[in-house]
């Protein structure tokens, strides 16, 4: 059986070659070290007060423990979401440093980048809300904030990562947010990260829900603020929750209205983690950072508050060192951690129906590019210029592969509060020597009258200073940069009459009744020129005081040419922190056209502000006169040489240089405002020409040196000043103001 010897000998050596085949993976398998089961780390919410995650997340990785699975609600979810996707901590950090969260969360885009048109009447201090009027009712934004901003935040920073599970990114995870409809938890585990994120974020009221598969979600820690059972016996033994929640207030830190709100919310936020910390055991650890101090709002202070999480992560070394691993075990769990990159586009399409004022075919034109690939943020900065424009409350978009493809989706959303718009506000001012004034100002404009864009605008002043103007604003067509305007309006300027001692002793009163007809040239984002023929009607009168002479019943007509160059690209028109600004207005009285009056006026202001940390440094040139010596110009007032009354000094021309510095010393809440600031001025101010009021001293040729010290805040209502000055040959003087023009 010589074939059957044989057919052995050759089964044995095969038998052999499979055994040693076998063994070779086994052998590289015990070469390898085991990645490590890790633990399951729960993010609280919180809002600003969630930047300690980040800080616990460091001393995690310093201490080599691997994360088996996150789940976050809230800020938890952001910056769980961000970890899990596999972009490290240190660049985490980079992106969060490098962030403008003041800007991000005000609700509006980047003011430099804001075309010029839709910022012209930042500087009157109208409120920080708009309402609108659609079918016959008032309307109000969902949000206090728009989200805009924030989304295109997370889209950027989640690299938009669209997936069919959470469980397939570098680290499980899982985001909380809540049905406004039933108060149910909505956990996303799959789909677009930045979405998930998004909808975890909502707080109700301040930003925009968010719209998902027939549900209306909101921020998640209304129903599972700590999201335990998420992770407990899901995806690892051993637990770590991090908690960052506001603390209950005690009875005697209840004192307004805001901390009743506050302690509601709370209570109800606190009822649901005391349900999930009751799922935790001897064996989990939680992690409360000291974040006195610390508002839900603390954006500003994001690197202090990711040091208070490092400092509470270390406290606990002893016990969080027990799920440490080796070197090489740590080491091949975060080999995992696969960093995430942007997508290349192949398409980007528009979904949805024609709008009221806006239609797909126009947005999918703005977001044609040319070549096969788009880079994501090349088409998300498209829709950031397009946003500004005003004409959407959000451009959300997807990003999903379709058979090897990757299309981007936009989903726009029209203003929900329509093209005809409503804004309120007031000016208050008061000062030491007894002056005080009220101004209440009201405007209202009509935008998409037809498809080049053209817009009816009308505003009203009324208190002490009145004023009405309508205006017609047309472009040549679409996009054009050539336009054309016509206005009429009525307005009253008042002159007061001081004495050597600072006593008025005249209020004269200018009404003027006029219109003007102009052609410009917009220039985007940067301003525009307007050149144009006026025809205006004044009357002079005496309202009270020593009644003055005034020649042919105070009435004469002005008529001529104007011109006016605006340059805009401060960052904040109220509290400036960054940015330049140029504005220069020239008259000219044509008695050939019939004028009364052959002025030759200008005015002009140039402005640059530059931020140093936390101190801004902002410097003022102003000057103002008539060649012919017609119209009387003014100086005086909080910030316009402080120490004399506003319109004290007159002159036949004006100049002032102003350098004010300012620290800003708190931020507010976004809903309020922006800030707290505390500063002071140095001002310096000239007149020329002779003033024709024999009880007036002439100060020509002299410049007056005069400074302040003030308090501030940039409000939804305004800028306030609580401020004290003076000047030479002035007076020490205290203000008050809200909504100051300085």
């Amino acid at each position: 059986m010589a074939w059957t010897r044989k057919f052995s000998f050759w089964v044995s050596v095969a038998a052999f070659v499979l055994a040693a085949l076998a063994a070779v993976p086994s052998a590289r398998a015990a070469e390898e070290p085991q990645v490590p089961e890790g633990v399951g780390v729960v993010l609280g919410g919180g809002g600003a007060r969630g930047f300690a995650h980040l800080g616990v997340l460091k001393e995690l990785e310093r201490l080599r423990i691997p994360i088996s699975c996150i789940a976050g609600t809230s800020a938890g979810a952001l910056i769980g979401g961000i970890y899990a996707n596999g972009l490290p901590l240190d660049e985490m950090e980079k992106e969060f440093n490098g962030a403008d969260w003041d800007q991000m969360l005000s609700g509006r885009p980047a003011r430099a980048n804001i075309p010029y048109d839709r910022k012209r009447n930042d500087y009157k201090n109208y409120l920080d809300a708009s309402f609108g009027l659609k079918d016959g009712e008032l309307r109000l934004p969902r949000g206090a904030i728009n989200s805009q901003g924030i989304e295109m935040y997370i889209h950027n920073i989640t690299r938009d990562r669209n997936i069919d599970s959470f469980d397939k990114l570098p680290i499980p995870f899982r985001a909380v947010a809540a049905d406004l409809l039933t108060g149910d938890a909505v956990v996303f585990d799959k789909g677009s990260l930045s979405r998930a994120l998004r909808a975890s974020m909502a707080v109700p009221g301040v930003f925009d829900l968010v719209e998902d598969n027939g549900r209306l979600l909101v921020d998640g820690a209304i129903a599972r603020n700590v999201p335990v059972q998420d992770v407990k016996g899901r995806c690892a033994k051993h637990v770590i929750v991090v908690d960052v929640g506001s603390p209950l207030m005690k009875a005697d830190e209840i004192q307004s209205w805001f901390d009743v709100v506050a302690q509601s919310s709370n209570l109800a936020v606190m009822r649901n983690v005391r349900q999930q910390m009751k799922l935790l055991d001897k064996n989990d650890i939680v992690i409360r950072p000291d974040l006195t101090g610390y508002t839900a709002a603390s954006f500003g202070d994001h690197r202090a508050i990711v040091k208070r999480g490092e400092e509470a992560a270390r406290k606990m070394d002893a016990q969080l060192s027990a799920l440490s691993v080796s070197e090489e075990q740590y080491a091949a769990w975060k080999s995992r951690l696969q960093r995430p990159r942007y997508p290349v586009l192949d398409e980007v399409k528009v979904e949805g129906k024609d709008g009221t004022f806006t239609k797909v075919a126009t947005l999918q034109e703005s977001l044609s590019f040319n070549g096969p690939a788009v880079p994501v943020g090349m088409a998300r900065q498209r829709l950031d210029e397009i946003f500004a424009g005003g004409e959407y409350d959000k451009l959300s978009y997807r990003v999903d592969n379709v058979t090897g493809r990757n299309v981007m989706t936009v989903m726009p959303v029209e203003r929900s509060i329509g093209q005809n718009s409503l804004h309120f506000g007031l000016n208050l001012n008061s000062d030491t020597p007894g002056d005080s004034a009220f101004t209440f100002r009201a405007a209202h404009e009509w935008a998409a009258l037809n498809d080049a864009g053209a817009s009816w605008r009308n505003d009203v002043a009324i208190g002490y200073q009145r004023m009405f103007n309508s205006e017609l604003y047309q472009p040549l067509w679409r996009g054009s940069p050539v336009f054309a305007a016509a206005s009429l309006g009525a307005y009253q300027k008042q002159f007061r009459l001081f004495d050597a001692n600072h006593t008025a002793l005249s209020t004269i009163n200018d009404d003027v009744v006029g219109g003007q007809l102009s052609l410009g040239l917009a220039l985007g984002k940067y301003g525009e020129w307007r050149v144009g023929l006026y025809h205006e009607n004044n009357r002079i009168s005496v309202a009270q005081g020593y009644p003055f002479d005034i020649d042919d019943g105070g009435r004469f007509r002005d008529v001529g040419l104007s011109t006016r160059l605006v340059v805009d690209q401060f960052d904040n028109p109220r509290w400036p922190r960054a940015g330049y600004y140029f504005s220069g207005k020239l008259r000219k009285g044509m008695p050939g056209l019939g004028s009364d009056t052959d002025q030759q006026a200008y005015d002009l202001v140039g402005e640059v502000a530059k931020t140093y940390g936390d101190f801004t440094a902002r410097f003022t040139l102003k000057a103002s006169g008539d060649r012919k010596k017609n119209v009387p110009q003014e100086l005086g007032g909080f910030l316009n040489l402080t120490g004399y009354q506003t319109g004290e000094l007159v002159a036949d021309q004006t100049a002032l240089a102003r350098l004010m510095v300012y620290w800003r010393a708190a931020s507010l809440p976004p809903v309020l405002g922006s800030g707290v600031y505390a500063g002071v001025s140095l001002e310096g101010g000239r007149l020329w020409g002779q003033n024709n009021l024999d009880f007036q001293p002439n100060r020509e040729r002299s410049w007056i040196p005069a400074g302040s010290l003030f308090l501030g805040a940039d409000t939804i209502l305004g800028p306030f000043f609580v401020g004290i000055g003076s000047a030479r040959g002035g007076q020490l003087t205290g203000y008050i103001y809200l909504g100051v023009d300085y």
